[in-house]
């Protein structure tokens, strides 16, 4: 199946797309409970490494060559360091000194993580029991140029970056998951998801658009917009809510306002998502207000389970 003009088409774990917002947070995790269903777990953490938006997009990008490449049984990914580079940030900005080292630093830190993820079965609704915590990487292979850069002080310009990394050629990183998650890459059905949307999203606005682009959150018919194909979701703001969406703000005033602000940008960047709003007031319980269009294709799929033309930026060094 071929992408549409402009669709850039990734891929990643459902479960961790998910739970993007508790991964890459420094506070409490929390629970989601909407309409009495458990969307999430408050199970979700990193040992060893600290994540941030970074750490999510160069997983995803990692999740997605390695899928474009066929899923390998020995798990192995490749890539040159400007592929994943323009994958993260898009072909006009990928490149650079200051952004290939950070690529480098998650990548580094992507190989000490162990990371838990919370399970749930998508045919019963039910979040799933037990928790599944394995390391992401088993190896880890960065060319010397590309270690040499990493280690000096301070950040390349982009045109001493172009000299560096220009005459570089072939696979400049390779990575192996470890073989349990390489299985489950494997067997799992995996969301399937546009690049050039995420490019456009950062922080919480990139983790409610994963969590609310999910078939696990139970939207329901909208009559209120004027557009049979509207549907719609209430999301009580609880504290605990609030942290499980990777908001931490100390006030309710100030949770909602992130929230508003996140979901304005989620919008903008994704047509199907009407709305996202955060209600209340002084005295009430605020909740979250998310419209969108309905989806008439899987966002769930298994990789090469039909015929599918996967499309990465263009122009790897």
């Amino acid at each position: 199946m071929a992408s549409p003009e402009g669709v850039i088409e990734g891929w990643m774990d459902e479960d961790a797309a998910s739970s993007s917002a508790q991964l890459m947070g420094d506070g409490p995790s929390g629970s989601l409970v909407i309409d009495s269903r458990e969307v999430l777990r408050s199970t979700a953490r990193v040992v060893g490494a600290e994540f941030g938006e970074l750490h999510v997009k160069t997983w995803m990008a990692l999740v997605t060559i390695f899928v474009n490449d066929g899923l390998p049984e020995d798990g192995t990914g490749s890539s040159t360091i400007g592929e994943l580079a323009r994958t993260i940030w898009g072909a006009d900005k990928g490149m650079g000194g200051g952004n290939t080292k950070r690529v480098v630093g998650a990548l580094l830190d992507l190989y000490r993580a162990e990371v838990a993820l919370p399970g749930f079965n998508i045919a019963t609704g039910e979040a799933a029991d037990g928790l599944s915590l394995s390391r992401l990487l088993s190896d880890l292979y960065v060319d010397e140029a590309i270690r040499q850069a990493f280690d000096l002080p301070g950040s390349l310009s982009p045109k001493d970056a172009g000299r560096r990394f220009g005459a570089t050629r072939g696979e400049t990183v390779t990575w192996v998951f470890n073989r349990r998650y390489a299985d489950r890459l494997a067997q799992s059905e995996l969301r399937r998801f546009d690049w050039s949307k995420a490019q456009q999203l950062r922080g919480t606005a990139m983790a409610m658009w994963l969590l609310f682009g999910s078939p696990r959150v139970p939207y329901r018919d909208y009559f209120g917009g004027g557009d049979p194909d509207l549907e719609h979701v209430w999301v009580p703001l609880t504290l605990e809510q609030c942290h499980a969406l990777g908001v931490h703000a100390a006030t309710d005033a100030a949770r909602r306002r992130t929230l508003n602000q996140a979901g304005a940008r989620v919008c903008a960047a994704d047509p199907m998502f009407v709305a996202m709003e955060a209600h209340g007031s002084r005295g009430s319980q605020s909740a979250l207000h998310v419209v969108r269009r309905r989806s008439h294709e899987r966002s769930l799929l298994r990789p090469y389970e039909q015929t599918m033309q996967l499309t990465l930026t263009s122009g790897g060094q």
